[in-house]
């Protein structure tokens, strides 16, 4: 193996600590998408691929190909069927009953894997990488919620029962022993010296809370009106909170602006904050992000070390010219221009977004988990580089993987505070278990115990798990930048 200063910088400034000798034996038409999940695979592991010839492949090396017979005794070889290359081609959905399941730590550990034979040696852990780091169901299954989004309930994790599971990341740690059983010597990747990170995130939708259809809702909706159906001392019950609420010095939104920043560098931690610059519809609520307030807040966060990013309005997703001027006015506000961004309700289309995001300047997502359920909708938690589908090439854009939001787990899911913590906790160790990175999401209605009792309590004990388990509590653009380091 050759010092991996020899090798070709990985796009993103990523550079590996040793390059792999590679055999891809594969159809033209396929050979963007396999060099692709192979560079991902390889990455965390410290590697990145260097395309050989078989008849010069050396030991130790890996083959990916049909003809794996042969080959000296340590080339880690990965098979490749024509059936596989036929079905990306054909553009249809992944039918579940095709799947194969391989065994991780025990017995009790199973994997789905999407492409190959019975027997373990039988395997394409590429093309099955490939699947769900592309997001190549949600290019076939066109199913789509009211607001646009594919559903977790068309997913194909949903069928196999994999949402929280990263199946990708037991691909990695598969290939690792194997690649280590060869005598090649893995590194993977840490964060400022710590194996896993978490990632604090916060979509500041609202600036205030009493707005005048705000308190319209609470006296006529919910006290004259009734429309919750609560008994009438219920109802003044709440009417006396929010009266206390109305009359208290500063809003309940505003506080925990200014509190969640307080909370992450108590535990020696940072977060990325996602501001709108713009509103184009009724999902949108404007607030005055030129104003003293806003300005002063940009500046206290970047004099703190934490990342403002770009949270789009809600049409903004498809519309290049609403993000690029939601962008220009975000990079008149930040010391330099921002990096990362997560779309507004999460929308995404998986052919016009990820192009749109990286012409204007992005350099990380993290919009790409489930609007319904927590989990890993492209199948890992590690960071990956988007593809472009349709021109079949990766983009020089960078996802963080979200796997949870607090509004998810508490309104979608239903889940209890106890419950909700559990979940978020299980979601941590599975994050630590692969050495990624656990991105959550909080809106700043945290500590508002008059509608979203316990999501504050959630967020800080989420902070102190993270803190407990040694995780790298960082922005989104500075865990990368550790990361890629």
């Amino acid at each position: 193996m050759r010092n991996a200063e020899e090798a070709v910088p990985l796009p993103g400034a990523v550079r590996p600590k040793a390059v792999l000798p590679c055999c891809l034996e594969v159809p033209p038409r396929f050979e963007a998408k396999a060099w692709y999940a192979l560079r991902m695979l390889l990455l965390p592991l410290g590697l990145a691929p260097e395309r050989v010839g078989r008849s010069v492949l050396p030991e130790p090396g890996l083959y990916y190909g049909p003809g794996p017979e042969g080959l000296p005794e340590r080339v880690v070889a990965l098979p490749l069927r024509e059936a596989t290359v036929a079905f990306f081609e054909a553009r249809v959905p992944y039918h579940a009953g095709e799947v194969r399941w391989m065994e991780g730590r025990d017995a009790h550990d199973r994997w789905p894997v999407l492409f190959g034979g019975e027997r373990v040696a039988g395997h394409d852990l590429i093309a099955s990488a490939f699947f769900w780091l592309s997001g190549w169901q949600e290019h076939t299954v066109r199913t789509c919620d009211r607001h646009g989004r594919f559903p977790w309930e068309a997913s194909l994790q949903r069928r196999l029962g994999t949402t929280i599971r990263p199946p990708v990341d037991a691909y990695r740690e598969a290939l690792a022993e194997r690649l280590l059983a060869a005598g090649v010597p893995v590194h993977p990747r840490r964060w400022a010296g710590h194996a896993w990170a978490f990632c604090p995130t916060h979509d500041v939708d609202y600036l205030r809370k009493w707005r005048p259809g705000m308190v319209w809702r609470e006296v006529v909706h919910h006290l004259a009106l009734n429309r919750r159906h609560e008994s009438p001392g219920t109802r003044l019950r709440r009417f006396g909170r929010f009266l206390a609420d109305l009359v208290r010095p500063g809003d309940v939104f505003r506080r925990a602006f200014e509190r969640m920043p307080a909370e992450t560098a108590r535990r020696g931690g940072t977060a990325t904050f996602f501001l709108k610059t713009g509103a184009h519809g009724p999902h949108d609520v404007p607030y005055d992000w030129d104003g003293a307030y806003v300005r002063a807040r940009v500046q206290a966060l970047e004099a703190g070390g934490f990342e403002v990013g770009l949270h789009p309005s809600y049409h903004a997703f498809d519309h290049p010219g609403y993000l690029r001027e939601e962008y220009d006015r975000l990079a008149r506000l930040t010391a330099a221009p921002p990096v990362s961004v997560r779309t507004h309700y999460l929308r995404f289309d998986p052919v016009v977004t990820p192009r749109l995001l990286a012409a204007a300047g992005f350099r990380i997502d993290s919009t790409l988990g489930f609007a319904g359920h927590e989990g890993f909708r492209h199948g890992t938690c590690l960071p990956f580089q988007l593809y472009d589908v349709a021109a079949d090439r990766p983009l020089d854009l960078w996802e963080m993987p979200l796997a949870f939001m607090e509004s998810v787990l508490f309104n979608r899911r239903g889940l209890d505070g106890e419950q909700a913590l559990a979940v978020t906790h299980d979601l941590l160790a599975t994050c630590r278990r692969f050495g990624g990175v656990a991105v959550g999401l909080w809106h700043n209605t945290l500590w508002d115990e008059l509608d979203f009792p316990g999501w504050g309590d959630h967020f800080t004990a989420t902070l102190d798990e993270a803190a407990t388990q040694g995780a790298y509590i960082a922005s989104l653009r500075d865990a990368l930048a550790a990361f890629c380091a």
